[in-house]
């Protein structure tokens, strides 16, 4: 549904009364348009003579940034339907099929992160050989990017508080936190880069 609908029809159903969408369709999309501005820098280096030397890396980039961007935007209907289960096992008061898709749930958003993380480490392989030019995307994409993990995080940590596994929760912990750090990382390092092409 709202990777074929327009921006304005979904935050229109974001901000209104109801309970679906909510924070992980919006991490989705976040994640979708950091794809979106890798895909803009990768385009525009390739086919620039003065970037010829990098341009397989530059496409390669491109190919699987616009990947990431189809399934972040299918990821914003798979939460919304996620959503919906869980809103439904909350009013049904059976805590064993509420654990269940809050687990479910959690593999979702953790998946959802982990592709926020590559997206990151994308970005950054984009700002190291693209257009330099375009120094102020490469930043730009950082914080979208970066926003983009820790709201998947925070969808994380929200339904994990309905699992009762305790192995299963420190573990989660521990990748939420690896991926925090990851993330944290890269951002420094993107923005480092583009404020030498900017200052």
């Amino acid at each position: 549904m709202y990777d074929k609908s327009t921006i304005a029809e979904f935050l229109s159903d974001l901000s209104s009364k109801n309970s679906i969408p909510g924070g992980g369709s919006a991490a989705a999309l976040t994640g979708a348009i950091n794809a979106a501005l890798i895909s803009f820098i990768a385009n525009l280096t390739i086919g620039k003579e003065k970037y010829a030397a990098v341009e397989i890396e530059a496409q390669e980039i491109l190919a699987e940034s616009e990947e990431l961007k189809l399934e972040m935007l299918k990821m914003m209907d798979q939460d919304a339907q996620i959503l919906q289960d869980i809103l439904a096992k909350y009013k049904s008061s059976n805590q064993a099929e509420l654990e269940k898709v809050c687990q479910s749930a959690v593999e979702f958003s953790l998946t959802m992160s982990k592709k926020a993380v590559r997206l990151m480490r994308l970005t950054l392989e984009i700002s190291e050989i693209g257009n330099q030019l375009l120094a102020s995307d490469f930043e730009v994409a950082a914080y979208l990017g970066d926003a983009a993990v820790n709201s998947a995080i925070a969808n994380v940590k929200i339904n994990l508080k309905n699992v009762k596994k305790i192995d299963y929760i420190n573990n989660v912990k521990q990748e939420c936190s690896k991926l925090k750090t990851k993330s944290s990382n890269l951002k420094t390092e993107i923005i480092e880069l583009a404020e030498q092409k900017i200052y």
